[in-house]
């Protein structure tokens, strides 16, 4: 009974659980996504020079990122007794500020430098100049990539949902359903074996090497799924991946 009490008490004391952490760097600033598997409903708290804690939210893990390049040095993402504690490791001025995304599911925390830039000659504005346009560039190109990847994910889940008329270099070994819109399916495409969940939202789960037992039946197909550590996180993806990807970094 009271290990009863303490989990119902820890359920209303952490109000989400840390699915995952991305970081995205740009020009004199830093990103991070965190996405969790429910609404953020909690607070950002400064505990000390460059630490702050996301409170209500819960995680096991330790993610540490290192910077060769730029005003950063590390950041190290760990848990806390109220939440999640961002440790940064810098020897510049920064700034923060934090923002949701429109569903609540994802919280940005962005790190800026704060440090004035000088420019002293021509030849400098000339440089900026030169990288701004690069990373108008990278820009650019960065959003093809995304689109041509749409596409594609498009096309194998239309192709997946009429099997009959598929590629003979795309071949589809095994599938279950996980509910009438998702199913997982196991399909070989240039001589590699890649699980995906495929409906409401297209994840790849996992890749395989070419070499492994091809399963025969539901029960094989099942030991192999519990292979994968992101099976478990299956209806968590269902219900937030079309969300999230909707994050635009910008807010």
């Amino acid at each position: 009974m009271k290990k009863f009490i303490i989990l119902i008490f820890s359920v209303f004391l952490f109000g989400a659980n840390l699915i995952n952490v991305n970081f995205f760097e740009g020009k004199n600033k830093l990103d991070i996504l965190f996405s969790l598997d429910d609404a953020f409903k909690g607070k950002v708290k400064q505990v000390g020079i460059n630490q702050y804690v996301l409170t209500n939210v819960k995680t096991d893990k330790v993610i540490q990122k290192e910077f060769k390049k730029g005003f950063l040095n590390s950041v190290i993402i760990s848990p806390e007794k109220d939440g999640v504690k961002i440790d940064i490791s810098t020897d510049k001025k920064i700034k923060t500020s934090v923002a949701l995304t429109p569903d609540g599911y994802g919280v940005r925390f962005r790190i800026v430098n704060s440090a004035p830039v000088k420019v002293n000659d021509i030849q400098k504005l000339q440089t900026a100049n030169e990288t701004k346009s690069l990373d108008m560039f990278s820009y650019i190109v960065g959003i093809t990539v995304l689109f041509i990847l749409a596409v594609v994910l498009w096309f194998v889940k239309k192709k997946t949902a009429h099997l009959p008329t598929l590629r003979e270099n795309m071949k589809v070994l095994a599938q279950k359903p996980i509910d009438p819109k998702n199913k997982v399916v196991l399909f070989e495409y240039q001589e590699r074996k890649y699980l995906m969940l495929i409906g409401n939202t297209n994840v790849l789960l996992d890749v395989f090497a070419d070499d492994i037992p091809v399963p025969k039946n539901e029960v094989q197909f099942d030991e192999m799924l519990k292979l994968s550590k992101k099976y478990d996180n299956i209806e968590k993806y269902i219900q937030n991946a079309e969300k999230l990807k909707e994050f635009d970094e910008r807010i």
